[in-house]
């Protein structure tokens, strides 16, 4: 083969490996990114619940920003959250304007879903009440005077 036709040959390749590269680029826009796992670093897909590698899976949670807790940080770790005013609820709401068990959080699929347990005074989600909810991240909860921002990693 003559230096010509080499050069002509990976010439061909380079443009070729370039237009492949500018396809990829342009299907990719639009389209969610992949986040890093919390444990092995791999990236994960947006619809990933958990790591497809090591099996690590976010964890949802709620940042209180009015009422007795604001300021903290509450992990739903668990299947089921409960909140309420009284000792035995995962989260406890020292606020007269919370039933004993007002409301839980209960992680099914990937997906949180608020629910009102027959209280007095309600559950407000983004300033409506509601009686259940798929929460989605940056929805704001109010049970009582308590608001918290449901946040996911």
């Amino acid at each position: 083969m003559s230096t010509g036709a080499i050069v002509g040959l990976i010439g061909g390749l380079l443009l070729g490996g370039i237009l492949v590269l500018v396809a990829v680029v342009r299907l990719g826009k639009g389209k969610p990114k992949a986040r890093a796992c919390g444990q092995c670093q791999r990236a994960m897909l947006p619809q990933w619940d958990r790591c497809m590698f090591c099996g690590w899976t976010p964890v949802a949670r709620l940042e209180f920003i009015l009422g007795p807790l604001a300021g903290q940080r509450h992990e739903l770790r668990d299947e089921m959250t409960t909140m309420g005013s009284v000792a035995g609820n995962s989260i406890v709401l020292a606020d007269p304007a919370v039933s004993r068990k007002h409301a839980a959080i209960r992680r099914a699929d990937g997906q949180y879903e608020l629910a009102d347990l027959g209280s007095t005074n309600g559950v407000y989600v983004n300033g409506h009440k509601m009686p259940k909810k798929t929460l989605q991240a940056g929805d704001i909860l109010r049970i009582g005077n308590t608001e918290a921002v449901f946040r996911r990693e």
